[in-house]
């Protein structure tokens, strides 16, 4: 009869789990960083440097820029906030489908979620 190791599978279960918890970090990271760069370029005239709706830009718009802090904001769906920065919402937000490819409004998604 062979013996059974539980120590040595639990430990190694463990190990596997406590990776793939890493690796699904590490993309949550990269993933924000690529949006911040993309936030950085295209959105902080409007939306401002940090994020709060008061860019350089924005005393010209009709309607002020959401404030990616807000509640209001935050409390959207991932869903909701790529739908927004792709095909555009309110007066002045015009939509980035031709700008953008998917992935990098994904990115600019868990940018924004990254802010509070």
């Amino acid at each position: 009869m062979r013996h059974r190791h539980p120590f040595l599978w639990s430990t190694l279960l463990l190990f596997v789990l406590g990776n793939a918890l890493l690796i699904s970090v590490y993309a949550d990271q990269q993933e924000s960083q690529a949006g911040s760069r993309i936030y950085q370029d295209y959105c902080r005239d409007c939306h401002g440097p940090q994020g709060y709706g008061r860019g350089a830009l924005s005393p010209f718009l009709e309607q002020d820029p959401a404030n990616l802090f807000s509640q209001f904001t935050q409390s959207k769906t991932d869903k909701e906030l790529f739908l927004i920065i792709k095909n555009g919402g309110g007066l002045d937000m015009h939509g980035w489908a031709d700008t953008f490819t998917d992935q990098q409004i994904g990115d600019l998604v868990q940018f924004i979620r990254s802010l509070p």
